[in-house]
């Protein structure tokens, strides 16, 4: 690829989706490490299809592309081939474009890699701050079982979660303090029979931040559920250490002193 090529590539439109998986080194931009040859093929078209505003990508300048991402020369044609032959793409030595099954492809790729959103918290936000627990919630939590560790917990915990009825079927707290214990197992029942949410809490004082943990998701919770916008805090997602969270969990449950 000549130096024109080179010059030419950090000079595209990298939208925002992809700003984690391309990453800017000088006067060149590198293809994350995480991404296969054929993922770099289809991230290429899409870098182009979005600078152009219009679908399709000539084959040299996808090849010129793959190339500048770091990738080595004598790997694309063999992929482009691969990627046809996964119905992912289509066309010929002058033009690719996309198939259906491409285009869902490159979306699961630009979703798995972008940035997670933060929740922001304020204090003195009471009620906003629980309507957006109540949101964060609701849009993040896919799986049947949630996995809580809040060390200082009372009924106010328990609030939220009413909106994962019909949802979720377990909820695993543990927890170094309950405030309000017989209120709390008030609440607790009620909430269990009228969600069908069966809750489950158990003691550790080896405890001490706040993380929930959902499927193969893992957020950081910034303070205490029952305390929420008393102080400024966040809600961040930190999936890249769930399995070890989730050991970590499962160890200390099964160390509880009730």
């Amino acid at each position: 690829m000549d130096s024109k090529k080179k010059s030419d590539v950090p000079s595209l439109n990298i939208p925002p989706e992809m700003s984690g998986i391309l990453q800017k080194h000088h006067n060149t931009i590198i293809a994350d490490g995480s991404l296969s040859d054929l993922d770099v093929i289809l991230v290429s078209i899409y870098l182009i299809e979005n600078s152009s505003k219009k679908a399709g990508a000539n084959y040299n300048e996808i090849k010129d592309l793959f190339v500048s991402f770091g990738r080595k020369d004598k790997n694309f044609k063999v992929n482009v081939y691969q990627a046809k032959k996964k119905s992912l793409l289509k066309g010929d030595n002058r033009n690719l474009y996309f198939l259906a099954d491409g285009l869902k492809k490159v979306r699961t790729i630009l979703g798995q890699v972008s940035k997670s959103p933060v929740y922001v918290i304020k204090s003195g936000e009471n009620f906003t701050a629980i309507k957006l627990f109540e949101e964060f919630l609701n849009s993040q939590i896919k799986d049947q079982e949630v996995l809580i560790c809040d060390p200082y917990i009372n009924y106010c915990t328990l609030f939220p979660f009413t909106i994962l009825k019909g949802k979720v079927k377990t909820l695993r707290v543990l927890t170094t303090n309950i405030y309000d214990s017989d209120k709390f197992n008030e609440y607790k029942k009620k909430l269990s029979k009228e969600s069908g949410i069966n809750i489950e809490i158990k003691l550790n004082k080896k405890i001490h931040d706040r993380f929930l943990i959902n499927g193969n998701k893992c957020w950081s919770l910034g303070g205490s559920i029952k305390d929420l916008g008393n102080k400024d805090s966040t809600i961040r997602e930190i999936s890249e250490v769930t399995t070890s969270m989730k050991d970590l969990f499962h160890e200390r449950w099964a160390e509880n002193n009730n």
